[in-house]
């Protein structure tokens, strides 16, 4: 029905090796249409038109983002697999100051060489706890060009929201939220 729907090829029967394909987030490529179960307030699919898919490398791990939109609403799925598939997902439609989560730059600066799990950011009533902060390589379009970002994370205590401030060379600061989503909400239907 999706393929459909989406402009894909009439079904036809899979050989025994395409059944057993990987159909998760991991196989999502330009185009794929990503169905979020049960995302909205209301219960309601959300229906992600895959637009870009970029690998990020760092000294903790490598992890993945897969940008896209639902109708008017874009949303960035995140996920990685250190010790089994994580995901989180963003709905902004672009990034906060620093001030949205109560931070200037020397706040970062002196959060950075302390790393301690004592700091915390408040946003939306919820606190915060700093995780960790390191240099990040994006590599977009998961080409062989990576550009290199500075990242701090903050987490909820049950770690199922996330704040990511970003610093890219000669830019303003980024903050971006995101929730944990589980992977079992998660279909692909490929274009």
């Amino acid at each position: 029905m999706f393929r459909s729907l989406f402009g894909g090829k009439k079904e036809r029967r899979r050989s025994s090796s395409e059944s057993s394909r990987d159909e998760s987030i991991r196989s999502a490529r330009i185009g794929d249409v990503v169905v979020i179960s049960g995302f909205s307030p209301a219960l309601e699919d959300a229906y992600v038109v895959t637009e870009k898919i970029n690998r990020y490398e760092s000294s903790i791990g490598k992890w993945y983002d897969l940008i896209g939109s639902d109708g008017d609403r874009p949303i960035a799925i995140e996920w990685s697999e250190d010790g089994g598939l994580t995901m989180f997902v963003s709905t902004q439609e672009s990034p906060m100051a620093l001030s949205a989560v109560g931070l200037n730059d020397d706040e970062l600066v002196r959060m950075d060489q302390e790393q301690s799990l004592d700091n915390f950011v408040e946003y939306e009533g919820e606190r915060y706890r700093y995780s960790n902060s390191y240099e990040v390589f994006r590599f977009e379009d998961d080409r062989d060009e990576g550009e290199g970002f500075y990242l701090w994370e903050f987490f909820t205590a049950g770690r199922d929201k996330t704040i990511a401030v970003v610093k890219w060379e000669g830019m303003p600061f980024e903050v971006y939220a995101s929730e944990a989503l589980s992977p079992d909400l998660v279909s692909v239907f490929k274009k």
